[in-house]
């Protein structure tokens, strides 16, 4: 019996139950959906191409939509599933080099492709280079859209060589030859980063690998710079004498200032012990007596006038 007032806990709900023999149509349905799906798109990737596409490392998808164009994002590492109206290729951002080289099949393109340039002499100098270069991730596919996959002989190739001669035009041969080729290098670098930032190529180094010039001011140069090492050892040498000798100069001094404050100092004790001796004569008997303590002494000699030496009496 309930009384009017007092709590009367609820009853708890039901949970409806579902009966084993109804999960199992149902997975069993999920299950047909999954595997329909799954042969859908082995039918369209028969019938118009792989929508699986996989992009390795080091590299960047760019997709092109048969209704659109170029898509502006890329595809990053890893499978990815694209539309089978939409293409896709593949480019590396890692480092790369572009090399143009005398030697036969050292470069991309075989033969002799060495680059050529005058010096502000006039002097024909040839150049064996490489470049080292990445493109940005972000924009590959304006890379893509306005120069292709061959991007390095439409653009790297002719800026390279233009900034190049640029360059060298404004230098001696001795320049591009000797010590200073590194600078000349970073003033290539500078020119060429300059020219393809704008296309979306970052260039990280230029190396000039090889410089030939025409027989003759390539002797003189070397006979300068043979003169030039020369020199500067001679330089080297007056300067270590030069020093050697202050050493000694240096050296002389410090014996002679030691020298003299020795005898200072031997004329300053001779003359406290004379000013003892003049006040108190027998001092040099006492110091005779304690030069002889210690000894074994059978005979001594005393000279006459000196008295006795030591009075036994006391």
């Amino acid at each position: 019996m309930v009384v009017e007032g007092e709590w009367e806990p609820e009853s708890p709900k039901k949970v409806p139950e579902f009966p084993i023999s109804e999960i199992a149509p149902i997975l069993g349905k999920i299950g047909r959906g999954v595997v329909i799906i799954f042969v859908i798109l082995i039918v369209f990737s028969i019938l118009f191409g792989s929508i699986f596409v996989s992009i390795g490392a080091g590299e960047v998808g760019v997709k092109f939509n048969q209704f659109g164009g170029v898509e502006e994002d890329e595809l990053g590492e890893g499978l990815h599933i694209v539309p089978p109206w939409v293409s896709v290729t593949k480019y590396s951002v890692r480092s790369e080099t572009y090399t143009m080289s005398g030697v036969e099949d050292e470069g991309q393109i075989e033969g002799d492709d060495q680059i050529k340039a005058l010096t502000v002499e006039g002097l024909t100098v040839g150049l064996d280079i490489t470049v080292r270069y990445r493109l940005l991730a972000d924009e590959v596919s304006e890379i893509h859209q306005n120069l292709g996959t061959n991007y390095a002989e439409k653009i790297i190739r002719p800026t390279i060589r233009s900034s190049i001669r640029e360059v060298v035009s404004t230098k001696t041969a001795l320049q591009v030859y000797g010590e200073e080729r590194e600078v000349v290098a970073g003033e290539m670098l500078t020119n060429i980063a300059t020219a393809l930032e704008s296309d979306g190529i970052i260039v990280e180094e230029v190396l000039v690998r090889n410089v030939v010039l025409p027989t003759r001011v390539a002797e003189a140069i070397e006979a300068k710079l043979q003169a030039d090492q020369d020199a500067q050892r001679m330089v080297f040498v007056k300067q270590k004498e030069q020093l050697e000798a202050e050493r000694k100069i240096i050296e002389a001094n410090g014996i002679a200032n030691a020298t003299i404050a020795q005898a200072y100092g031997e004329a300053e004790a001779l003359r406290i012990i004379n000013e003892q001796l003049a006040k108190n004569p027998d001092l040099i008997n006492y110091k005779y007596i304690q030069m002889l303590q210690g000894q074994d002494i059978q005979t001594m000699l005393v000279p006459t006038d000196q008295g006795i030496i030591l009075d036994a009496s006391n």
